[in-house]
């Protein structure tokens, strides 16, 4: 380094900043070496951010999926715990119902359909069921409560027994209110929204589907036969012993085939939740990819780091060396 033609000033002043820049570059690599990761990333890379900023965009992609399938995991579990919990609620009802039913036990038949009503309020409020706000059974419309309270449900269908003149005639317009469209239940009762649930995108390649609403034929019918059960059973429409046993066996065989139905829903509400966990998975390995990816981008090699380190500790003590050896120069010294 020539300071020859410099003059006192110059020379001072290149000093100065050349230890400026070397305690710079010595709080950099301190910085890099304690962090693992590079300070001046645009240096490093040239200016070209594009591969960055790309593994950056995926990552944030991941983000998305990744909540959104936290968000589903959280509804389909709330409402595999319903199915189950509606499931128990008839769960041996039927057979129950239709086993009594043979028997010509009056009070057998009696103990076994006392309970209707309750359990129609329990699947009732299973599916009024809501996590976070939103109800999981109205469609689109996870603002709106599904269903009226069973206590409602029933004092519609009890209007109806009053008004009939026979058994027969109350099936008729108890199915009639159950299932027909336009009906009571779709006018007085659901209030959730005709329209299932948007598909929920889970990963780059696959869509969940949430198509399980209140009004679904099989809560329909599990409804309306417990509704059926207890306007019986209290007696609000005259039949005779072998009459009943006959309604109520027929109650007992359809909540049979709707219990089935039922467990064909759980079945593919697990489905859902196994491709929930496999897109987890799947997401987890990606993500390790690309993490991989951006720290050879942003982290510092340790061993580079340390050497560098070093050679810019060896510059500032020669500096110091330099400015110490040049502040003592004189010119009696040079004469």
């Amino acid at each position: 380094m020539n300071y020859g033609n410099m003059s006192d000033l110059g020379q001072n002043m290149l000093l100065r900043r050349q230890s400026s820049d070397l305690k710079a570059s010595l709080t950099r690599l301190t910085n890099e070496l304690a962090s693992g990761e590079r300070q001046n990333l645009g240096e490093h890379l040239r200016g070209d951010f594009a591969p960055l900023a790309g593994l950056e965009r995926s990552l944030s992609r991941l983000d998305g999926f990744a909540q959104a399938r936290a968000d589903l995991t959280m509804r389909v579990t709330a409402t595999q715990t319903s199915l189950s919990a509606i499931q128990g609620a008839i769960s041996n009802f039927g057979t129950d119902l239709a086993a009594a039913a043979s028997l010509e036990q009056p009070d057998v038949l009696e103990a076994k359909v006392a309970g209707a009503s309750g359990k129609l309020s329990q699947v009732v409020s299973h599916l009024n069921s809501q996590v976070s706000g939103q109800f999981l059974f109205s469609g689109v419309a996870t603002g709106q409560q599904p269903l009226l309270s069973g206590e409602e449900i029933l004092s519609e269908v009890r209007g109806i027994a009053s008004s009939a003149t026979s058994v027969a005639e109350f099936l008729e317009q108890v199915s009639s209110w159950f299932d027909d469209a336009g009906g009571g239940f779709e006018t007085l009762v659901y209030a959730g929204s005709s329209q299932t649930s948007a598909g929920v995108t889970i990963s780059n390649a696959r869509q969940i589907d949430l198509p399980i609403k209140a009004d679904d034929a099989v809560f329909r019918a599990m409804l309306k036969e417990m509704a059926i059960a207890s306007v019986v059973s209290e007696g609000l429409i005259a039949t005779a012993p072998e009459e009943k046993r006959a309604v109520l066996s027929g109650v007992g065989q359809r909540l049979i085939a709707s219990e089935q139905t039922l467990i064909g829903m759980q079945r593919d509400t697990g489905v859902t939740e196994s491709l929930l966990a496999e897109a987890d998975i799947a997401d987890g390995v990606e993500r390790g990819l690309l993490e991989a990816a951006r720290s050879r981008i942003t982290s510092a090699d340790p061993f580079e780091t340390a050497s560098a380190l070093e050679a810019v500790q060896f510059q500032i003590e020669a500096l110091y060396v330099l400015t110490a050896r040049t502040s003592q120069l004189r010119l009696s010294d040079y004469l």
